[in-house]
């Protein structure tokens, strides 16, 4: 991989922050799922990228273990104050659509074979989810799950590729990560 390449590409998406882990390095535990499971972001039984749509746990760390690196994208972006709940929600989303960007153009720089993209809540590609009408994906290809769903540890992830978990007060910081 061109990493000066990579690293140019990211920064005209307006990427300044990201980091390489080794799939052996990811820390995996059943509690994320489970605050999946608990419905604690709203989402739970609401699309084919989240619980019980995406299927268990194990099939998917098991799939997760299959790719040997990843590329970490962290997106930080300021908030009025602590309590800016809007301004998270806005944060979400730009960091979706800067996540999706960034997936498509790293494609060509990655090693040939099989990726999975990984990235903050739940999938956001179709405005309803055919899940909700007991119908198959519209877009299996651009679904996206969540890390949690998966049961990665963020924190650890974050660690592992050398960010920081926490970028100062007045700000909210959301995660992606493309296994290769």
């Amino acid at each position: 991989m061109n990493r000066e390449e990579l690293v140019r590409l990211l920064n005209g998406l307006g990427v300044t922050r990201f980091g390489f882990v080794r799939t052996s390095e990811l820390v995996f535990s059943n509690a994320f799922r489970e605050a999946c499971e608990a419905n604690t972001c709203g989402q739970y039984g609401s699309n084919w990228a989240c619980p019980p749509g995406v299927g268990p746990v194990a099939a998917l760390m098991d799939r997760a273990r299959q790719f040997s690196h990843g590329l970490v994208i962290q997106t930080v972006w300021p908030l009025e104050d602590e309590f800016d709940f809007d301004g998270m929600m806005a944060a979400k989303d730009k960091h979706a659509a800067l996540f999706r960007r960034s997936v498509d153009v790293v494609e060509s720089l990655l090693p040939a074979g099989k990726r999975l993209a990984l990235s903050a809540g739940p999938c956001d590609v179709c405005a309803s989810c055919a899940y909700l009408a007991k119908e198959p994906c519209r877009s299996p290809d651009r679904a996206m799950s969540s890390l949690e769903a998966y049961g990665i540890d963020v924190a650890a992830l974050i660690a592992r590729a050398g960010l920081s978990y926490s970028n100062g007060s007045r700000t909210v910081s959301y995660v992606g990560l493309i296994l290769y």
